[in-house]
Formats: C-alpha cells, sequence, structure tokens
C-alpha cells in the first residue's frame, strides 16, 4: 500500500486547497493550492495535457456560473457544463485522466467480494472546486446547536441504513480494524463524501430548493427526496438494493444539510456512515 510520493503529492494540495476554502477570505490562497495541485498531478502524469484542458474548462465554467454580474443568456450555459462536466468527472468519463490504482482486489472480509480503490483525481478536484467556488460562502451557523443536530442525525443514519443493509443480505455484521485504514480514509472523505456531497447537497439540493419556493407546498422537503433519489439512483452500478440503500442514506445526508444549512454536515454524516460500514460491516458487499 505504498504510495510514491509524486502520486500523493497532488492530493496532499487539494487537501490543503479544501483547508483554506473553509475559512471566509481565504479563496484566493485555495485557488492557488488547486493550480498548484493541477500542476502537480501534470507532472506526476496523472492528468494529461488534454484532461488539463477539460479541468480548466470545468473550473473556468464554475467561476462563470457564479458571476452574478453576468448575463443569464451566459450563466445558463456555464451551469450546464459545470453540471455536465462534473458527472464526466465522477464517472471517470474523461479519458486524459490516469487516476491512481492503490488497492487492487484486496480481501478486506472473509465472506465479501474482493475490493479495489483508486485515488480518484478527477472527482476529487471537481469536488474540491465545486465547494471553493459554487458552495463557499455559506451561511453563519450556531455551531454547537449545528454540532447535536448533525450528531443525532449521523446515528439515526447509521442505525436505519445499518439495518436495512443486513435484512436485505447486503452486508453482515464483521466489526475489525482493517488494515487498509490509512489509505482508505483519506480517500473517502476527500474524494467521495467531499465530491458527492458537494454536488448532491450543495449544488442539487440548494438550488432546486430555492427554485422551488413558491412552486410546491413544501419545497425544502421536496429537493431534499429529489436530491436523496438522485444520489441513490448514481450508485446503479451497484444494483437495484444498493439504489435503494443510497436512497436512504441520501435522506439522512439531506437531512443533516437542511438543518444546519452546511455542506460539512452532510459530508460528515456520509463519511461517518462508510466508515461505520468498513469498521463494522462486510465490506464492500457479501461477495
Amino acid at each position: 500500500m505504498a504510495i510514491a510520493f509524486a502520486d500523493a503529492f497532488p492530493y496532499l494540495l487539494l487537501w490543503v486547497a479544501l483547508a483554506f476554502a473553509m475559512f471566509p477570505g481565504r479563496g484566493v490562497v485555495g485557488s492557488a493550492f488547486i493550480a498548484l495541485s493541477l500542476a502537480a498531478a501534470v507532472v506526476a502524469g496523472i492528468v494529461a495535457w488534454a484532461g488539463l484542458a477539460v479541468l480548466v474548462l470545468f473550473a473556468g465554467s464554475c467561476m462563470a456560473a457564479v458571476r452574478r454580474e453576468l448575463p443569464t443568456a451566459l450563466r445558463a450555459p456555464a451551469w450546464g457544463a459545470v453540471v455536465i462536466l462534473a458527472v464526466a468527472l465522477a464517472a471517470h468519463q474523461v479519458p486524459w485522466i490516469h487516476n491512481v490504482l492503490v488497492l487492487d482486489g484486496v480481501s478486506v472480509s472473509a465472506s465479501a467480494a474482493r475490493y479495489t480503490l483508486y485515488w480518484n483525481y478527477d472527482k476529487g478536484f471537481a469536488g474540491v472546486v465545486l465547494y471553493s467556488v459554487c458552495v463557499q460562502p455559506q451561511g453563519s451557523v450556531q455551531w454547537r446547536r449545528a454540532s447535536l443536530a448533525t450528531g443525532a442525525i449521523a446515528l439515526t443514519t447509521l442505525v436505519l441504513v445499518g439495518l436495512a443493509a443486513t435484512a436485505a443480505g447486503f452486508v453482515a455484521w464483521d466489526p475489525k480494524w482493517p488494515a487498509i485504514l490509512g489509505v482508505w480514509v483519506p480517500a473517502n472523505l476527500l474524494l467521495t463524501c467531499v465530491a458527492e456531497e458537494t454536488f448532491f447537497r450543495g449544488i442539487l439540493q440548494r438550488h432546486l430548493g430555492r427554485f422551488l419556493r413558491g412552486r410546491v407546498p413544501v419545497p425544502a422537503l421536496a429537493a431534499l427526496l429529489v436530491g436523496a433519489v438522485a444520489f441513490g439512483v448514481a450508485h446503479f452500478a451497484g444494483g437495484t438494493t444498493y439504489v435503494l440503500l443510497a436512497t436512504l442514506a441520501g435522506v439522512g445526508y439531506g437531512a443533516a444539510y437542511h438543518v444546519t444549512g452546511r455542506v460539512e454536515a452532510g459530508i460528515l454524516v456520509h463519511f461517518l456512515l462508510n466508515l461505520s460500514h468498513l469498521v463494522l460491516f462486510t465490506y464492500p458487499f457479501v461477495g
């Protein structure tokens, strides 16, 4: 599980960029680290020159989409490009980006299917740029209340999804402390949870909720449910059971975002569920 420093460095810079983006007034510094990460990825061979053009186009589209002084005739296609490219990057459909293979067909649980892990630079880059440019700044929040609410939602989501997954035979009780944690945690938190919650909650749920105001009786609930269903459908490759479980989990992530108004709450609930799956249940699923 040793990873060359040149391969790991672009991801480390994405972490730094995300950390700066979380604090108001540090967006310029965060953007500089995003650019440095992209340069490091090119040097490491993770991103080819054609891939660089796609990622720069994506970042430029994000910046244009949020510029309210621009006319709608420009912002609308920019948002369209953001959504299309974000989906393409998350689905690894840009051929000029070579994600780093970290684990290849390892056995995490005795009764489970083999597990392969990539550090997906395409998805991670998209998530950090979306968070930095299209989600921030977010509204102020009372952190103690938000923390309590997020904790309660996380516990409820973990219990409900865990029970449902076990009842469906998707996983089984299998507590352990797996050796892959060191490479799994940073990958899952940054490249999965940040990327997915930024898109489904920070972009889809937030903007859909605003659009539905005055059009449906409970716009926030409608946006939450649409976001959860979209999140579930995005996991169609795992089969019907996986889609249903992901939709249930998406309701929990969306609730955390709705109650707190912060994408970070959804990210935390998402990561805690994924971590409990790895540590407490068959991973990735019963083989």
